[in-house]
């Protein structure tokens, strides 16, 4: 973990350095970003019905490489988000007893990002990154899918487009994470680790400065 935050760091300090622009400000611009999301999960955890929905909120700036010359109205960057902090809950257990099945994570992204203006103060991003995070365990009502806190490096793909400061996109997250499952046909006492994978699907509305 330790390795993975001094390496973010170190590509933030390079990347800040590497961005700096002699030509004053444009459209494509570095740009400091607040987002809000809503997630659709699946996979295993959304059939059995462990997490049903999803929520997100991230803090973020793109670093233009302004020395990277590509074509007209277009540009490679750095997507780093600051903070990434998301919620996972069965909302269906929640309207039943008014307790829910709750899961967090925390955390930091990273990657490439291509930013393209496509007309006037439109602009399109495309970016993958990585997600290293800790995964916290809120309350489990549904006790064959117990967990503990844990590290995780997950990935990330999306698409954003920007008009002046309005920002709206959809993202792709993927991580596995570490369940104990009771072992089928034996005492509930008894336990086995399994590595489940949640995608989740997210919408979201942001804000640029």
């Amino acid at each position: 973990m330790k390795r993975i935050l001094l390496l973010t760091v170190s590509i933030l300090l390079a990347t800040s350095a590497f961005s700096q622009s002699d030509n004053g400000p444009d459209l494509l611009d570095n740009a400091i970003y607040f987002r809000a999301a809503y997630g659709f999960p699946g996979g295993d955890l959304k059939t059995n019905e462990v997490i049903t929905s999803a929520g997100q909120f991230e803090i973020g700036s793109i670093f233009y490489l302004n020395k990277v010359k590509l074509a007209d109205k277009l540009k490679l960057g750095i997507d780093v988000n600051y903070l990434s902090f998301s919620g996972y809950v069965n909302l269906e257990s929640g309207m039943e007893d008014d307790k829910s099945d709750s899961y967090f994570t925390a955390g930091a992204k990273v990657g490439p990002c291509l930013s393209y203006n496509i007309a006037d103060h439109l602009i399109a991003d495309v970016y993958f990154k990585v997600h290293p995070h800790v995964f916290i365990v809120g309350e489990t009502e549904n006790h064959n899918y117990e967990a503990e806190t844990q590290f995780k490096l997950g990935t990330s793909f999306g698409l954003n487009f920007r008009y002046k400061f309005i920002m709206v996109g959809c993202e792709f997250t993927s991580t596995k994470y570490d369940f104990e499952l009771p072992v089928a046909a034996r005492s509930m006492q008894e336990t086995s680790t399994k590595s489940i994978k949640l995608p989740v699907t997210f919408l979201s509305l942001g804000v640029k400065l």
